[in-house]
């Protein structure tokens, strides 16, 4: 399983716009082939000093998979008006990781 974590530095007086951009966004990426999910994650303030990361992120089956949704129209709709660079305390990045064990239980 591959996930995929893009990270956003959303200024504090933009957050809200900036979530509910992603929360308006839903949709087209859950029907692609070999996704397995979506997640958005807000950041805690825990006394660290970064605490405007924000994260969405999603699991595919394969690098393939993911890379299919990438040259995608639905991933060039989805991109096509992107938020205002103020919203910004800094340029993002994207990360990409495999699977490579895990633990847990279900939920």
């Amino acid at each position: 399983m591959l996930v995929v974590s893009n990270r956003f530095h959303v200024a504090e007086e933009y957050v809200d716009e900036f979530e509910e951009r992603f929360r308006n966004r839903m949709g087209e990426v859950e029907s692609m082939d070999g996704f397995v999910r979506f997640e958005f994650h807000r950041p805690v303030d825990h006394g660290h000093i970064d605490t405007e990361t924000h994260a969405a992120v999603t699991y595919w089956e394969s690098m393939d998979a993911f890379e299919a949704w990438t040259e995608s129209e639905a991933f060039r709709e989805a991109h096509r008006n992107p938020a205002p660079e103020e919203w910004f305390e800094r340029e993002g990045n994207v990360e990409i990781h495999e699977v490579g064990f895990e633990a847990g239980s279900e939920r």
